[in-house]
């Protein structure tokens, strides 16, 4: 399994640009377009709920995607308390600011784990590759 990680402040997630990171680091694995497309923006909703929900910007924020043969799994771990409780039958309004990255983070990838930890939160996304 290959992996790539991050470990930024607020502040270095807004000026960092790591999504060429990302893609690149993929590329490397032989991640399908269509997928590299899903886990980016999975990710970019992801760190953008932390930023929002979050107050103290010093602390970071750890982003680790692993690639092997049959999956991408993403965890992203910070120090905030909160963990969403959503259940989706249908994509929220889009007029409504909330909820849209959440409903594209369930409905893209395979599985979406949030739990509290000693530290935080985690999250971890998974998508089972397509070859």
């Amino acid at each position: 399994m290959n992996s790539l990680q991050f470990n930024l402040t607020h502040d270095q997630w807004s000026q960092q640009p790591f999504c060429s990171e990302l893609e690149q680091f993929m590329l490397m694995q032989n991640v399908h377009e269509r997928q590299r497309f899903k886990v980016i923006t999975c990710i970019l909703e992801a760190v953008s709920n932390v930023i929002n929900h979050t107050e103290d910007s010093r602390e970071p924020i750890v982003l680790i995607v692993h690639c092997n043969h049959d999956r991408i799994i993403v965890d992203l771990l910070d120090r905030s308390p909160v963990v969403p409780k959503v259940s989706f039958d249908q994509c929220p309004d889009q007029m409504n600011e909330h909820g849209r990255g959440l409903w594209i983070m369930y409905n893209w990838m395979d599985a979406v784990r949030f739990q509290t930890t000693v530290l935080g939160s985690h999250l971890r996304l998974t998508l089972l590759r397509h070859h």
